[in-house]
């Protein structure tokens, strides 16, 4: 088989990743949990530094609903490396691992502006590498706005329990427009 040529090729969404049962528990502790602002790292400074309507983070390590999905991003990657893209694996069938779920809460006209998944945070010295694939979990999509945009204009509208995985490079510049009505709920995770 031969490689895609197209860059949107190695974008895959796995629909149904997480039941609805999970994702409804994970909303409901997530809405009682301490909230941050979201912050870019800017290599050239050395700095962090948030955006105006910048989105939410937080972990939640301890729920019974995150270290299920944490088990589950593993057969996500399998899936995406050893079988999406099987033909690859004479030469790259592996991976060191990933990083710990991350949530992003979206309210009312707050949003994530353009970048790419260069992140700098998951990298402490002990563990080394880049991070090449990024992965981004839906938890729910009873909200209007939020659109997940790549490449400008090409609008991506993830499925409650839905999950996406791509390539973590220049490549793959995305945003999420603000939200206009509800509160949009996310994880993500990064292989490297």
């Amino acid at each position: 088989m031969n490689m895609p040529m197209n860059v949107k090729d190695y974008v895959k969404i796995y629909d149904n990743f997480l039941d609805s049962n999970t994702c409804q528990g994970l909303v409901e502790e997530l809405d009682k949990t301490e909230w941050a602002q979201h912050t870019f790292y800017q290599a050239h400074n050395n700095e962090f530094v948030s955006f105006e309507k910048e989105l939410s983070i937080c972990y939640n390590a301890q729920s019974e609903y995150t270290r299920i999905v944490q088990t589950k991003i593993w057969s996500a990657i399998e899936q995406y490396i050893l079988k999406d893209f099987g033909y690859m694996k004479d030469w790259f069938s592996g991976w060191s691992g990933y990083t710990q779920v991350r949530f992003n809460r979206y309210n009312v006209d707050t949003r994530m502006k353009l970048h790419c998944d260069h992140i700098h945070s998951m990298f402490d010295g002990n563990r080394k590498g880049i991070p090449t694939l990024s992965i981004l979990g839906s938890l729910n999509d009873d909200y209007e706005g939020g659109d997940l945009v790549f490449w400008e204009s090409e609008k991506i509208k993830l499925k409650a329990g839905s999950i996406m995985i791509f390539p973590s490079n220049f490549m793959y510049p995305h945003r999420v427009d603000e939200v206009t009505k509800g509160t949009r709920y996310s994880y993500v995770s990064w292989a490297w």
